[in-house]
């Protein structure tokens, strides 16, 4: 398990609003023993099926079980590299799209064009890819680099 858990992120207050019904956890009677669960790599993620803030164990893992505290299972995380416009889907990506620098978001650009070594925005300036990954991203949020696939 690459990720690492410590005492801050035990949850045992049923209105932490890291608590989300549906969401994957660890549970437990008590924070030493999730923590210890998960160094030792017996721990299993489960569904939070509810909460019931009044009662000594509130978190109730789907299956039935009732449990004092609990830990948000860590996602990965999401791993970017610049877009390489010898590869004609990374320029299929790229063409037309909107973009906007992350610090200024309510300045958006469109990708006019393309050429080997850059990508050309509506405001007439050419970014390289390593720029474009570093400054910029896609009006959804997401960074304007390539997904790397994790195996």
């Amino acid at each position: 398990m690459s990720e690492k858990y410590t005492y801050a992120d035990v949850i045992i207050d049923p209105e932490d609003p890291r608590v989300e019904i549906g969401a994957e956890y660890y549970f437990a009677d008590n924070p030493r023993t999730v923590l210890s669960q998960l160094e030792d790599y017996k721990a299993i993620p489960r569904k939070l099926a509810k909460v019931s803030p009044n009662d000594s164990f509130p978190f109730w893992a789907e299956g039935g079980c009732a449990w004092a505290c609990l830990i948000r299972k860590k996602e990965p995380e999401k791993k970017y590299v610049p877009f390489d416009l010898s590869k004609e889907e990374d320029r299929t990506k790229l063409r037309g799209a909107w973009v906007r620098i992350k610090t200024i978001p309510a300045v958006e650009y469109q990708i006019t064009g393309l050429n080997s070594m850059c990508a050309f925005l509506s405001n007439g300036e050419g970014q390289t890819m390593i720029a474009l990954l570093g400054a910029f991203e896609f009006l959804d949020g997401s960074l304007c680099g390539r997904l790397v696939e994790e195996e």
